[in-house]
């Protein structure tokens, strides 16, 4: 037969015994494990949220400037890679992919008529539009001084013979490209009784002009400014 102690001693085994199946049960039964189907719930709500940050990121995205960006390889630029022109116009390509030589003669060449035109006729607003103010106030100047003694322009451009670079120059983004116009018109000047004082209305004669053109070339707008002018 046990003893009283002994049977004591068993109890006291048997209750720890139980406790400890208690304790591991407890952290078994605690733990998420198995099948559950709010789990579904929460992954195609995440895939969902994902697939919305994946689009909202697209259209986040900073596309880089143009200055940030290098010369589109193997760029038609226009000219030579002699020419002593060709780093500045290079640097200027960065900036706007579709600028080169050809295309910039094309609107200088275009500038050039419309600009005459507009003088020829007084046109202020046009002009505004394409000069500085300085370049501007030169014209406007000109302009004021017909006016006053009633003399007006009988001037015609009859065609642009070429176009040459002789300088070209990029501060930052602002770029500045001067070139010389070889052109032949037929310039004359009438008084108000229509008598010509001044020029040859049957004649041609060949006129060399030389313009800068200025433009921020980081800016949308494509069109290029007249900022100085002379003769050659």
């Amino acid at each position: 037969m046990q003893t009283e102690s002994e049977s004591l001693e068993l109890i006291v085994i048997l209750a720890l015994v139980a406790v400890f199946i208690l304790f591991q049960l407890r952290r078994t039964l605690g733990r998420k494990s198995g099948y559950d189907p709010s789990d579904d719930q929460k992954d195609d709500s995440y895939q969902h949220k994902s697939g919305q940050r994946d689009e909202e990121d697209e259209d986040n995205i900073i596309q880089l400037r143009p200055d940030d960006e290098k010369a589109v390889p193997g760029a038609n630029l226009g000219l030579s890679k002699s020419s002593p022109f060709y780093g500045a116009i290079e640097k200027i390509n960065r900036y706007d992919h579709s600028f080169n030589v050809r295309s910039f003669f094309d609107g200088a060449e275009y500038a050039y008529g419309l600009v005459l035109n507009a003088f020829w006729n007084m046109d202020r607003k046009t002009l505004r539009s394409m000069l500085s103010r300085q370049v501007f106030d030169q014209f406007d100047g000109v302009i004021k001084s017909l006016e006053k003694q009633n003399l007006h322009s009988e001037n015609k451009l009859m065609d642009i013979e070429k176009i040459d670079l002789v300088d070209v120059n990029l501060t930052g983004s602002l770029a500045e490209v001067t070139v010389e116009f070889t052109s032949h018109m037929i310039m004359s000047t009438r008084d108000e009784d229509d008598k010509i004082i001044d020029g040859n209305a049957d004649r041609s004669i060949r006129i060399s002009d030389i313009w800068t053109f200025c433009r921020d070339v980081k800016s949308v707008d494509p069109n290029w400014t007249l900022v100085a002018t002379r003769t050659g």
